[in-house]
């Protein structure tokens, strides 16, 4: 991330976010006396420090231990990701799912230590963050149960076995973060479970194989099933992390660009010109988005959405004519709201069924600030002045992510490609070319930090993408069935 381009931060913001910070450390705090009182004999919890002073000390040393830990992954998220830090939901997010993973961890430890799901902080933080964070919150993940496992040491023995505790915590967590395919089916995550569960059980029979055949077979099946835990767990708790924090997984994008979904549905039943139109412009999105590094699932489940709001008056658009053209009764300015009205329609709709809002967003961008010119020019013939063209322009916002100026250039790529007669390689890029810098010199792409290199290459990529879908066809001869011979 560059750190010109992050926000600026208010006095309001740094006391919000210290404020959650030392919050997480004293619940954590909080989190280590309930598990204690959980497992000690005495009954009542003031007694536990009235008759041992020295849990008073333990306390206090972990609660600063808490707070240290706390202050260095705050001066992590705000050198490397302080736009994601500035949002309180995403501090509750990643504090929430440590606390998740933190009483998981107790309550199956308490069966077996091998049995604990020391992965699963990291790989519920791979699919709702990014593999960077995953890693470096499942350190301090690893840091929080060791300190855990020192205050209450009722089921590891020895401090060689806390320390193991903290090694598999670290190990497992990071190396599900390289194994689990985020991109694969639920199934073949949870399959993937089971090379988490490796390091685990490894250790588990390098310790304990002194322990008698019987035992050790048991320990070894609690530790091979450490990481597939892990795996089945994530399986259940994401789908309320995906819609309590409005997160796009890739098993949320695969979910709403099934052609079953609501939106996707209606779209197909009411505008299916429009659709088909959608189903190109996902191609050509996928081919950009994986031709410089980015999510193309996500580009996928934008560009599905991106005209959404044409549902809402299918006819008035081209696409889903079939001869009868309603603008021809219509003035150019009543026809301009109509057209340019189907980019707020679609955001609407899209928050309107609680969709992510990064599909809204793709919905109200992927114009921009552009002008319908058919309809400009269609005004000029009944007027003898100068018109505004931004009233005959869209309302944006130009595009601010790459993806979203993605969606603006294919579209229109889609669109004028259909228009060219003789759509040979060098014809198609032609086109595509026009349409980029037309864009460029309409300056729509100011507030996104797309290069002039990737344009470069989205326009190689649309280029032969488009140049494969509209290729010339062999003319077949027409034949006629005849009779047979009568010999």
């Amino acid at each position: 991330m560059d750190n010109q381009k992050q926000t600026k931060w208010k006095t309001s913001d740094y006391t919000r976010v210290s404020l959650l910070f030392f919050g997480q450390a004293i619940l954590m705090i909080v989190l280590f006396v309930g598990a204690y009182a959980l497992v000690d004999e005495r009954e009542n919890l003031l007694s536990m420090f009235l008759e041992d002073a020295t849990l008073l000390s333990k306390c206090i040393y972990i609660f600063i231990a808490e707070i240290l830990l706390s202050f260095i992954t705050f001066i992590y998220f705000y050198t490397d990701k302080r736009d994601f830090i500035k949002k309180t939901s995403n501090i509750i997010m990643i504090f929430l799912v440590m606390d998740i993973s933190f009483i998981v961890c107790f309550l199956f430890g308490n069966i077996n230590i091998y049995l604990r799901p020391y992965a699963l902080c990291a790989v519920i933080l791979l699919f709702l963050v990014n593999k960077r964070t995953a890693i470096f919150v499942n350190c301090f993940f690893s840091m929080s149960m060791m300190l855990f496992d020192l205050f209450v040491n009722y089921y590891l023995e020895t401090n060689f076995e806390v320390y193991t505790a903290l090694l598999l915590n670290f190990i497992s967590g990071t190396l599900a973060v390289f194994i689990v395919d985020e991109e694969g089916s639920r199934l073949k995550v949870l399959a993937q479970g089971l090379l988490v569960s490796i390091p685990v059980v490894v250790s588990a029979v390098c310790l304990e194989f002194t322990s008698g055949v019987e035992e050790l077979w048991k320990t070894a099946l609690f530790a091979g099933a450490s990481g597939l835990l892990s795996l089945m767990i994530l399986t259940v708790i994401l789908p309320f992390f995906e819609y309590a924090f409005g997160i796009l997984t890739n098993f949320r994008l695969g979910e709403i660009t099934n052609h079953k979904s609501r939106l996707i549905k209606s779209l197909i039943e009411r505008a299916p010109g429009t659709f088909n139109h959608t189903l190109i412009v996902a191609s050509l999105a996928e081919a950009c988005s994986n031709a410089i590094n980015l999510n193309p699932l996500l580009a996928r489940a934008c560009a599905y959405y991106h005209d959404i709001g044409k549902i809402r008056k299918a006819d008035y658009f081209a696409e889903n004519q079939a001869g009868y053209n309603p603008h021809d009764e219509l003035s150019p300015e009543l026809s301009t709201d109509i057209i340019r009205a189907h980019a707020r329609d679609g955001a609407d709709i899209i928050r309107k069924y609680r969709y992510p809002e990064v599909l809204a967003e793709a919905a109200e961008q992927h114009h921009g600030t552009m002008p319908i010119r058919f309809f400009y020019a269609k005004a000029l013939k009944f007027t003898d002045g100068e018109l505004d063209i931004e009233d005959y322009s869209y309302y944006g916002p130009k595009p601010k992510t790459k993806i979203n100026a993605i969606i603006m250039i294919c579209d229109a790529c889609e669109a004028k490609v259909r228009t060219v007669g003789n759509r040979t390689h060098e014809n198609v890029d032609k086109a595509v070319k026009e349409i980029i810098e037309e864009r460029m010199d309409m300056d729509q792409f100011s507030d996104c930090d797309i290069t002039f290199r990737e344009l470069d290459i989205i326009r190689n990529a649309i280029t032969n993408a488009l140049a494969g879908v509209y290729h010339d066809r062999v003319k077949y001869p027409k034949l006629k069935k005849g009779k047979k011979d009568a010999n």
